[in-house]
Parts: C-alpha cells; structure tokens; sequence
C-alpha cells in the first residue's frame, strides 16, 4: 500500500504521519546492508552496523467522517482504521539518529493451498476455528482493495535461529489471530533503501 501523490495530492496524504507500535530491534551488519542497498548513492559505502524495527501507521478518524455534508465516496475513498506497516533504521549509539525508513507496505493474510482453492493448513478447522473470519476486512485505500487485514499489528521481530540472513514477524490479522513470516534481511535493506528506478508509478 503506498499513499503516493497520484492518490492523495498534496496535503490529503491520510495515513498518520508517525510510526507507532511495532517491534525492535534486529542488528544489520554493514555487509548485510551492503548486499540489498539499491541506490546508487550508498551502495557499499555502508561502514556501521544498523538496528532495524518495524511499525506501523493508520488512517485516524476524523470528525468529518460524521458529517452528512461530506460526501460518502470521499469517506469510502479513505476508510479510518486501517494500517499500514514500515521498517526503519537507526544507529545503534546515542543519539540513535533515523538513518532510512522503508515505504508503507501491508502484511497478508496466510497464503492459500496449495490448489489455490481452499486456506492454509493453519486456518480454520480446529487448530484457528475463526481465522477465516479476518479475511471479511480487507485493507482498503483509495477504492482499491488489497489481500491484506484491515488491521495488522506487529508484535515480534528477530533474527532467525540457526540463520542469521534472516528474520522473523509476528503479527496479528484483524485482533483476532496471529502469524509468523520468514523476511530475508537483504529484501528488508532493498525496501529501507530502494533502487530509485522501482519507484517510478506507471
């Protein structure tokens, strides 16, 4: 998700503008953000290790959302109550000073099987009886739906045991049941610094 000018020109950007919540932190060693730098500018310059958490934001409700003079296709435009997450980077010593902070992306539900046509093995039955039930509020921006919760919140994030080239997440979909995903660290250092070329929109 990426509330990028094209959406929401000038100041009508809705996600909160600071990060919030989330987990930290995961140690990145200067050849680790090395190896996933996309940009032209800090590719292999890195020379310090970073710590890396992850957050989120929302659209916060505002009073307008109550008005019957305002539009209801300007409401449905920009739903209140959904998040988006983000990774950021900072220096590991006082004063901790913000180094890089990714784009807003969501975190999906549990993919399908492996026929495409049916959950998970860890959805439904008796194992997560109502996990079904988190994919009935999907995000939602700009009257385009995305396979992702309505509300994601991160509540780990660790280096993987036995691995250290990657992470682990934890999170819960819609308040109602949680998820742990493998990230490859080199994929967290491209979205903390990306190639200038993949964000261009077309």
């Amino acid at each position: 998700a990426d509330a990028h000018p094209e959406w929401f020109p000038g100041d009508d950007a809705p996600f909160k503008e600071s990060a919030h919540g989330g987990a930290c932190c995961v140690s990145f060693s200067a050849e680790e953000l090395n190896l996933g730098d996309g940009t032209k500018k800090n590719k292999g310059q890195h020379r310090e290790s970073l710590l890396v958490g992850i957050g989120h934001t929302k659209v916060i409700w505002k009073p307008w959302y109550g008005r019957k003079n305002v539009a209801q296709e300007k409401k449905d435009r920009v739903p209140h109550t959904h998040y988006v997450t983000l990774f950021y980077a900072f220096d590991p010593h006082p004063p901790f000073q913000i180094r890089a902070r990714s784009g807003y992306f969501c975190l999906g539900h549990a993919p399908l099987n492996n026929n495409g046509d049916g959950l998970a093995p860890s959805e439904g039955g008796m194992f997560n009886p109502h996990s079904i039930l988190t994919r009935n509020r999907q995000l939602l921006q700009n009257n385009i739906t995305f396979d992702c919760p309505q509300i994601s919140f991160v509540s780990s994030f660790t280096e993987k045991a036995a691995d250290s080239s990657k992470t682990v997440i934890g999170y819960g979909l819609n308040d109602c049941t949680g998820r742990l995903v493998e990230v490859e660290k080199e994929e967290i250092v491209r979205l903390l610094y990306p190639d200038p070329m993949d964000m261009i929109f077309d």
